[in-house]
């Protein structure tokens, strides 16, 4: 039987080490907080207010993968509020307006949430440059 040479081994272990341990600070690649913060804000449509639909942000990812999606009436304002987790969140719609033009029907808007309390405005259709 033949031997391994302990250098190879050395290298092997060190090499298994370093996936152990992983790489940058420690911080996993997709955010896997519960911490919730309340998000409020106005949705508009060509310039008005949206009068009715939903608005839902949408929090799963590669580590929230069973976190639903968390969804609040659209005011006749346009306004909205909820809670959804901190981290990133997927915005829908669902509105008359985005019905009736079949570029918008599947529009997501992904938003970073932070701690606390967000207002965060949608002018609908999005600009171009910003999806």
């Amino acid at each position: 039987m033949r031997r391994i040479p302990r250098r190879i081994i050395a290298q092997a272990m060190s090499g298994l080490l370093m996936i152990g341990l992983g790489c940058g600070e420690g911080k996993p690649a997709v955010d896997t907080s519960t911490e919730e913060a309340t998000v409020k804000g106005v949705v508009t449509f060509k310039g008005k207010p949206v009068a009715k639909g939903e608005i839902a942000f949408d929090p799963s990812n590669f580590q929230r993968k069973t976190e639903a999606a968390r969804r609040a009436p659209i005011g006749a304002d346009g306004s909205y509020s909820l809670k959804t987790l901190v981290g990133e969140n997927k915005v829908s719609f669902t509105i008359p307006e985005t019905a009736r033009d079949p570029k918008l029907q599947d529009l997501s808007i992904p938003k970073v949430i932070a701690s606390g309390d967000n207002t965060l405005n949608f002018e609908l259709p999005p600009p171009a440059d910003n999806p």
